[in-house]
């Protein structure tokens, strides 16, 4: 794939420190990330806050910033998507410790068509996604101009293949999640 895209814009209310700086097994979320999609990508960029490029935004990633703030993950979503080329895009969240380059490999082989292929595990993850950019921003750019900001409605939207993967049952929104990652013995997997 020629682009991957690492949304990182969320304000991390309920963990109460800010997500993107967070550090697991020695390393920032942000750097765990990008280095999964650049395994899988010849290009990975950083979508977050609205403003100037952030410090914790490793070098070798490009950057663009939500056009407006609090828009949620489907405005970052279409921004990043406006702002890349490749026809298909490896897309991942920055709050999934667990993801790894088989996670894209798999969704990779499952996209087909004009959609998407999503990781699943009890529900659908749409920000852990290979998506075929076109029809995914054409898409995402409708529902915001109808006032929809929820990134899963884009699975109501696009044709979609789903795929089972464990590695992301676990986010990190709360303490809580931080405490049953370090219990779980998942770390270091």
């Amino acid at each position: 794939m020629q682009s991957a895209l690492l949304i990182a814009g969320g304000q991390s209310h309920r963990l109460g420190q800010l997500k993107q700086s967070l550090e697991f097994e020695g390393e920032s979320l942000v750097a765990r990330a990008t280095g999964v999609l650049a395994q899988v990508a010849q290009r990975v960029t950083i979508v977050g806050p609205p403003g100037d490029r952030p410090k914790w935004v490793p070098a070798e990633c490009d950057w663009v910033s939500d056009p407006y703030p609090h828009g949620g993950p489907l405005v970052g979503l279409a921004a990043g998507l406006a702002a890349i080329r490749g026809a298909l895009v490896a897309v991942a969240p920055c709050d999934l410790p667990l993801l790894t380059p088989a996670t894209y490999r798999a969704l990779r082989s499952a996209a087909k068509g004009d959609g998407a292929a999503v990781a699943t595990w009890q529900q659908p993850q749409p920000l852990v996604a290979v998506y075929w950019r076109e029809a995914t921003l054409a898409t995402a750019q409708r529902l915001l101009a109808q006032g929809e900001h929820r990134v899963q409605r884009l699975l109501d939207e696009l044709p979609h293949e789903l795929v089972e993967r464990r590695e992301v049952a676990l986010n990190l929104n709360t303490p809580a999640d931080l405490e049953r990652l370090s219990k779980t013995g998942l770390a270091g997997r």
